[in-house]
């Protein structure tokens, strides 16, 4: 099987995970951070009103643009390459460059998957769910829920960034970049676009902070470049 990661590129991957892994303790638990979360979503909220700058409400087309239509176009693309490589390996043709495709259809998968299920268990608050943006919640970060400052509420479901998670995941498609080390970083290019694009939307109907979206970047890049590192092995053994 032809190497699709290059040394130097595989020799990077430790190195990227524990970056990944840093962002995220970084974003989660630093103190500051908070306080530039709350001076940024100011901006997207207008106290007078009490209304954000996209309202939660409206459902118009940049709602379905931003919002309904990348969860369906990525659950749509992701169904029929599953199908897809299902078929393939059925009727016995696979190709070792399937085992790309795989691999980075499992980062498609298991980025919103481990997004979702954290926001299930952390009890994170929203902006638009907090008191000083006109919501009925006190604040709930990470570290307020570690050391239990606050128990756990059902109805605070907000760390980290799901809907950004849709975006991200496109760093699957790192999984089938060329061998060429110059041109193999703008796979990524994709993922993190969309990733921010449908965070910043989110921001701006109050849905996330910043450093929410900041992890939801930081998981994503550390599930794929986990899955660089299985493919590399998966090459090395041929």
């Amino acid at each position: 099987m032809s190497s699709v990661l290059p040394r130097l590129r595989s020799s990077a991957l430790p190195l990227e995970i524990a970056a990944a892994v840093a962002l995220i303790l970084f974003f989660a638990f630093w103190p500051p951070v908070h306080a530039l979360d709350i001076r940024l979503a100011a901006y997207f909220f207008d106290t007078p009103s009490g209304q954000w700058l996209v309202p939660p409400e409206r459902r118009d087309v940049l709602y379905w643009l931003l919002y309904r239509g990348p969860k369906l176009l990525l659950a749509i693309a992701g169904g029929a390459a599953f199908l897809f490589l299902c078929v393939e390996a059925i009727r016995r043709r696979w190709r070792p460059r399937y085992t790309q495709f795989a691999l980075g259809l499992s980062v498609v998968a298991l980025v919103p998957l481990v997004a979702g299920l954290l926001k299930g268990v952390t009890g994170v608050s929203c902006p638009a769910q907090e008191l000083t943006f006109s919501g009925p919640y006190l604040h709930a970060d990470m570290v307020t829920r570690l050391l239990g400052n606050l128990p756990y509420n059902e109805h605070l479901r907000c760390w980290p960034a799901g809907h950004a998670s849709a975006g991200f995941a496109l760093l699957g498609l790192r999984l089938i970049a060329p061998p060429l080390l110059r041109s193999a970083f703008l796979y990524t290019v994709p993922g993190v676009a969309a990733g921010w694009i449908l965070g910043v939307y989110q921001m701006a109907r109050g849905q996330h902070f910043l450093s929410h979206t900041f992890v939801t970047m930081a998981i994503a890049l550390l599930i794929s470049a986990l899955a660089c590192m299985l493919l590399a092995r998966i090459e090395d053994r041929g």
